[in-house]
């Protein structure tokens, strides 16, 4: 457990704090977080920022998180 029990992290998802554990998060747990429940057939834009560092996240893919990390998840629209 030791390797991959990092302790909480405190990330911001659309302005509210949340608790996770890292040492990353991917889109689908980012949109979960901003989302409860998911809405079906929606299409989510996630962008990321901490300090002068940012971008997007898209599905699949998983972004390192630090404390403080804030994350802006979007609904863009349906299939």
């Amino acid at each position: 457990m030791s390797q991959t029990q990092q302790g909480d992290i405190n990330i911001i998802v659309n302005g509210r704090p949340k608790k996770v554990s890292g040492p990353s998060i991917s889109f689908e747990q980012v949109v979960a977080l901003a989302f409860n429940p998911v809405p079906s057939n929606a299409f989510f834009t996630v962008t990321w920022s901490h300090g002068n560092e940012g971008g997007s996240l898209t599905p699949g893919k998983s972004v390192p998180i630090k404390n403080g990390t804030k994350f802006d998840v979007t609904e863009t629209g349906q299939s």
